[in-house]
This record gives C-alpha cells, structure tokens and sequence, in this order.
C-alpha cells in the first residue's frame, strides 16, 4: 500500500486545483491508502488518470505507466501464466535491454519481485499502475483463441447432435460455467485484438467467429457446429432477448464488466441459412484514456487550429460527419475535454454513453420509454447548459430544437452521416429545418474518416512510378517523385502491414460568405466553390499528406476517399 502523505495530498490539490473541504472528506474515507485516495480525486473528475498516476509513482520513486495505453509484446506476457499474473499482481509489459519492465500494483515489494525475477529468468524494471487497470489488462492479455478451443472443448455437445432440444436442457446450458467462459473469452479476446465488432456464423460445417480489426473482418475461431446455438442463446439471454424467437430478428445491449470499466456491447441476432448470425458492436474503448485529447488524434496543424477556434465559441452548432464507425464519438469527447472547465456545466445526450466521463452530466437515450433525443434536449435546455452534445440528429425534430438552442446562447456538438464536410450545411435543410435557423446557427463542421495505419515495425519507404501518380498529383518535369511507404507484413502486424488506424480530416469553417450561400438557396456545388476560394481542403488531400509523413499508405487514403471522388 502507498501511504497517504501530507505532502501527497497537497500536490494533488494543486494539481487538481480540488478544493479544500471535498478533499479532507476524500482523504478520510481513503483511511492512508493513497491509491484509494487518487480514485477518488479522479471519479470526482478533479484530475486524469496520467496526472493521479505520475503523482502516486513519485511517492515511491517509480514511474507510472498507464495500461490502457501502452503496447503489450506478446512474447513477454506470455512469460507468466495468467494464474500467475494475478496471484502476484504483475503482467510483463515489454523487454528493454537486458530487463523485462512489469506493471505491478505495488512495484516495491522485494518478495514479489525476487520471484518474478525467477520466472522471468533475468532482471525486473518495475512500474506502477492501478490495480483495476491490472486486472482488466490481465483478464484481457491472456485470452487466446487456443483458451477459446480448449473452452469449447470442454462443452458437452452430445445434447446437440440429434438436433433436438428442450427449452430446460437450453436454459441449464446456457447458465453452465464453461459456456458462461466461453462467450466472455470470446469478447475478450477481441478487446484484446483491438476489434471493433465480433461476427458469430453458422455455417453448415462449423461455426466461424470473425473479428473487424482495423475496419476489416478477420476470421479468428472456427468451433463446432454444434455451437450455434447454446453460443446464439448466451448473448441474446445477456442483451435481454428472448431466445424462445429463433425466426425474427432481435436487438439487445450487453454490458460487459471489467474492474477498469463496463463497456457496452450493441448486440444484433438475425436468423440466417444454419442458425443464427450474432453481431456484437463494441461502443466506446477499453483503451478511451489515450485518445480523449484533441492534441493527441493525428489532426494536421491546419485542420485542427480553426477547429479549436470554432470549440471557443460561446454559441453555435458544430457539426462531426461520417459514416458509421468513422471515429465521431472519439472526436467529439476530446472536443468536450478540450472546452471541459468546472465552470461550466456541459450536458452529453447519447445512445448509449460510450465514454464514462465524471465531470460532464450524461444521459443516454431510451425510446422505448419516451426519453428520445427531442424529448431529452428539451429537458437539457432547461438544465443551464453551456454546452450539449447530441450523439446523433436523427429527426426533423431533434435538427430544429438543436439549431434553435444554437441560436440561444448555447453551444451544440453533434454528428451527421454525410459524406463530406460542405454537405452538412444542406442537410438540415433536406431534413426540413428551415433555412433562417439553418444559415446562422452553423459554425462549422469536420468531416472525418478513419484509415489503417502503417506498422512501425515493417514499414519501408516506395517509390511509384510517375504513371500511377500521375492522375493525383501534378509536379514540375524532372523534379523527384515524391516518396511513400508500405508495410511489409511482420509479426507485430499479423502480415498485414497495418496496426490501428488514424484519422484524415476536413474542416469547413462558416464564414459570411457561405453563411450568405445557404441563406440564397444555393447548392452544393457553389458553396464548394466558395469553400475553396477560401482555403478548404477536403479529406483526400488531409490523407495524401499523412501518407507522404508515413502514416497510412496511399492505396488506403484512395480507397477511405473513392467515393467522394467519384460523386
């Protein structure tokens, strides 16, 4: 335990600016532990994760590191078993000369590290970190899909090969602890590979499971056919389904528990040809802590300086466009971190609320009960707000009340599927919101679209040849054709020569002009025009810069932006 000092609690008040009575209640109920301490200071939201973090390791001269953002290398976790991992509050994280740094809770221990160093056959770096970060990333780095097998061997399948089944023998099923493991490893393992969506498909011969990592599917386990549905039972049970109905389709959520945070699974269940499809969407991040920071997600100098402008203003409607799974959410919250002051009081209203963040008030959307998006941002108009964010404008309603509460005084964040920036400025008016609302409540709107990013490890400079470039840029003759880089495929990327990925951007600022544009009824071609002359540059042309930095390749900035092309 780090003992709760009078010097440690100044430095968080002034760190966290926390005043002085909240603080002494918070150093009470933490009764010396400081660790307790610091979750208290940052659930109140008076400082992040990083800061409390840095802050505790400096008690006991070590470093802080924070898990949900650094890079794991595989063969080190695999040092330790995970029983191991957990017994003694430890997980390798990586290997730095001759030592193996570790993540422990209590990073002073010399028992513990005497035999991690046992273990680990040679010297141990310890670093702290918080215990729920220890254990979500333990219950996530050692899933395996070879856990996943041996889970699903362990399964009797004896009850499924005859095809029949009683609604009793299911209901036993799908409470057995081995079935119960198995849907959670198989969630796990795709927090673990970074996936966006899990795909569950019953084929004839099998059951495929496939991940969406870096926006592209990935067939990761094939189990018994069997499976189908004892497996198709669990989630529809777990997201509040009935699993009675096997012929239509259904929708559910899943709350899926972790000791750093519960993250909120959007489950979808179709009847298909051998069963049933299941198709979980993972809302919001295990890892949201690293990218909850404007300065810190890839926007190029010239984007982001107008659009931090555009976040200062005291009123207006600031729009993020793209289509689904295009990062929006992302952007958004850093967006309200960046205007974020105790100060003000900033109302998020969303289906779900992906980001559990303490300090701003959020609600999330239920229609089945009447708390809509209209509904609530009536009720959050009357709550004070400096600033809303409306998840999504999905009704003429909802587009009217947001540019109304522009026009009073407030500032609003929210989203549109469009395909670009400069279409978000006609396509309140296509919802039917009228044009002396539409025309002055507008500030401005970012486009954005998401792109693998190149691995670090294998990605090498390419040179094209001046034919292929030729159709997207244009450069005086003789003068060096400009360089690229590809990724070769390596183990760090699984051969694909991508890890993660990164944003490309546009922003369109409302000036007077183009205010005066959409006042005049003109379309989109001419308020294109007029965005231009003033300096606008769409998505492609953000791309084709970070590809030239080595950021993504180009073969991804052109097909992320084929379409806006060729509208």
């Amino acid at each position: 335990m780090i003992e709760l000092t009078e010097p440690l609690i100044a430095s968080f008040q002034e760190k966290g600016r926390v005043p002085p009575v909240p603080l002494a209640g918070m150093a009470r109920a933490a009764k010396n532990d400081a660790v307790e301490f610091a979750q208290f200071v940052i659930q109140d939201g008076y400082l992040d994760r990083d800061t409390a973090g840095e802050l505790l390791a400096s008690q006991i001269n070590r470093t802080y590191v924070n898990l949900s953002k650094t890079l794991f290398q595989d063969d080190m976790v695999s040092l330790l078993t995970g029983e191991i991992a957990q017994r003694y509050q430890a997980i390798p994280l990586y290997r730095l000369g001759n030592a193996v740094t570790v993540g422990m809770a209590n990073p002073n221990d010399p028992q513990v590290i005497t035999v991690l160093e046992n273990f680990l056959m040679g010297k141990v770096s310890p670093v702290f970190c918080f215990k729920d970060e220890l254990d979500s990333a333990i219950k996530v780095n050692y899933q395996s899909a070879q856990n996943v097998d041996v889970l699903a061997m362990s399964l009797d399948l004896t009850v499924f090969q005859s095809g029949e089944l009683s609604d009793v023998a299911l209901a036993e099923l799908l409470d057995s602890k081995p079935l119960v493991e198995l849907a959670d490893s198989i969630i796990l393992l795709a927090l673990k590979e970074r996936a966006s969506d899990i795909h569950i498909e019953p084929k004839k011969n099998e059951v495929v499971v496939r991940y969406r990592i870096d926006g592209e599917l990935v067939d990761r386990l094939f189990l018994p056919k069997e499976m189908a549905l004892p497996l198709a039972s669990r989630y529809k049970i777990s997201s509040g389904m009935d699993i009675t109905e096997r012929r239509k389709p259904q929708d559910g959520r899943i709350s899926f528990e972790l000791s750093m945070k519960a993250l909120d699974l959007r489950v979808s269940c179709l009847p298909v040809m051998y069963g049933e499809k299941v198709v979980m969407r993972i809302l919001g991040s295990l890892y949201t802590s690293a990218i909850l920071n404007l300065d810190k997600l890839d926007i190029s100098p010239e984007v982001l300086r107008p659009f931090k402008a555009t976040l200062k203003h005291p009123q207006g409607i600031l729009f993020v466009t793209g289509p689904t799974g295009s990062g929006k959410s992302t952007t958004l919250y850093a967006a309200l971190n960046f205007i974020n002051t105790r100060d003000i009081n900033i109302i998020t209203i969303e289906d779900p609320v992906e980001y559990d963040v303490p300090s701003l008030n959020q609600v999330m959307v239920n229609d089945k009960i009447g708390r809509g998006f209209k509904e609530v941002l009536r009720s959050a108009l009357r709550q004070d707000p400096d600033a809303i964010l409306v998840g999504e404008i999905r009704d003429t309603e909802t587009a009217r009340i947001a540019a109304q509460a522009a026009l009073t005084g407030h500032l609003v964040l929210t989203t549109l599927h469009t395909n670009d920036a400069v279409q978000a400025t006609t396509r309140l008016l296509e919802m039917g919101v009228e044009r002396f609302i539409v025309a002055p409540s507008i500030i401005g709107v970012l486009g954005q679209r998401l792109v693998r990013r190149l691995c670090e490890f294998c990605k090498a400079e390419h040179t094209y040849e001046p034919e292929e470039l030729r159709q997207y840029f244009y450069w005086r003759e003789g003068a060096e054709l400009p360089v690229f880089y590809k990724g070769a495929g390596c183990e760090h990327c699984g051969g694909s020569g991508y890890t993660g990925r990164v944003g490309i951007h546009e922003f369109l600022k409302i000036t007077p002009q183009i205010r005066e544009a959409i006042m005049r009824e003109r379309d989109y071609d001419e308020i294109m025009s007029i965005a231009v002359q003033q300096g606008f540059h769409n998505l492609r042309y953000d791309g084709f810069k970070k590809a030239l930095r080595g950021l993504t390749s180009l073969e991804e900035v052109i097909r992320a932006t084929a379409s806006l092309e060729d509208d």
